[in-house]
């Protein structure tokens, strides 16, 4: 046993006054390489949803808006309840009440909030919409070599995600989220910034928990709610889902809240918006009443945010000359009952004086539907008063 090839691979030997001496040989490093493997290695997984709105007697998950185990952002103005809604579904979650496949599974919550305080506001926020408060986290860096330390992207998230795991957390909401990428990183740079999050997103799908994250319109971008998203040029390419907030006017010109989903990789595009209201609350604590808001989830609106940034584009039109369309509309449409094909109600409309932008207005306004069939030459639109029956 003493010769060189009797000598266990990766050692070498040498004499010694007791015996052989062997020595390890660091390992060298791999070259680069490529690993190929077949598509039937790939393990096939359905899409399943955390939040699931799906009436009953429709295809299952037709309407499925936000996919488990991955990144969805909520993006709008400011004063727009985002973050409203972000405790909302916080509260919704903790408590096993939000429809999907967390239904009736009270799960836990890290919440990430960078802009308020949890005394004044995260915390009376979560006790007005009902959370349980033993399920939602809040998340403290500790680090001996900086006292004030912050969370931080992709620096702490390993850690995070281990938390997560540990913790069974079902959602990680955090507002905003641009907030959380390392102060080194370039957010006006895409590539930088897609590779601080993509850790996060890999780690998400992984140790099973979602993200939503939260995030500000820019000026810039027209009518396209994604464009308008500050980092989409990063965001476009990770975000599974993108939920967009907006005000518009009702047919009477009242203000209302619109909130609809504006992307959605894994499901169905055109799902009903939602109106949504923004609602006072007195929160009593030792020290006092604390008043804060709550998001109530309203009834489904056929008006999205895309529509409503169309809507801000055109220029201003006369309210009369608007009251006269939504009333010729709704009299043509009750005349041929109840629905009809966009192109020639609008041939109708123009000879009797309406633009084809006031009879979208008009259409908008009154809240009616509109539904498209066809691809191509056969593409058309029909514009209908009452709601089209769920598809089976």
């Amino acid at each position: 046993m003493t010769t060189p090839d009797m000598w266990p691979t990766g050692w070498e030997g040498g004499a010694s006054a007791d015996g052989p001496r062997l020595v390890a040989v660091p390992e060298q490093p791999q070259p680069r390489g490529l690993l190929l493997r077949p598509a039937s290695a790939v393990r096939i997984r359905p899409v399943r949803w955390l939040w699931d709105t799906t009436p009953e007697g429709a295809t299952p998950t037709s309407h499925g808006r936000i996919p488990l185990h991955s990144l969805v952002l909520a993006a709008g103005g400011p004063g727009l309840g985002k973050s409203q809604y972000a405790v909302w579904m916080t509260a919704q979650i903790t408590r096993g009440e939000l429809p999907g496949e967390m239904y009736g599974q009270p799960r836990p919550v890290i919440y990430c909030a960078a802009e308020d305080s949890w005394a004044y506001t995260i915390a009376p926020r979560l006790i007005a919409a009902g959370a349980d408060m033993d399920l939602v986290f809040h998340v403290t860096v500790m680090d001996d070599n900086q006292l004030h330390a912050r969370l931080s992207l992709p620096v702490d998230t390993t850690l995070l995600a281990k938390e997560a795991e540990r913790h069974s957390v079902a959602l990680l909401v955090m507002d905003p989220l641009l907030s959380y990428i390392d102060k080194t990183i370039n957010d006006y740079r895409a590539a930088e910034v897609r590779q601080a999050l993509e850790p996060l997103v890999a780690a998400a799908d992984h140790h099973r928990f979602t993200i939503l994250g939260l995030a500000h319109f820019t000026k810039a971008g027209g009518t396209d709610p994604l464009a308008r998203v500050a980092g989409s040029g990063a965001f476009g390419q990770l975000i599974r889902g993108l939920i967009a907030f907006a005000k518009d006017e009702d047919e009477q010109g009242d203000e209302r809240f619109v909130m609809s989903l504006e992307k959605n990789n894994l499901g169905r595009l055109g799902l009903p918006s939602h109106q949504y209201a923004i609602q006072a609350v007195t929160i009593d604590t030792p020290e006092g009443p604390s008043y804060v808001s709550r998001f109530v989830l309203g009834p489904e609106i056929n008006t999205s945010v895309r529509d409503v940034m169309r809507a801000e584009a055109v220029p201003d039109v006369d309210r009369a000359e608007t009251n006269e369309a939504c009333e010729w509309l709704r009299g043509y449409l009750t005349d041929v009952g109840g629905e009809a094909e966009a192109k020639e109600l609008k041939e109708h409309a123009k000879a009797a004086g309406f633009s084809n932008s006031s009879m979208d207005r008009a259409r908008r306004r009154l809240q009616y539907h509109s539904r498209t069939f066809g691809f191509g030459k056969e593409r058309r639109a029909i514009w209908s008063i009452e709601k089209p029956p769920t598809t089976q």
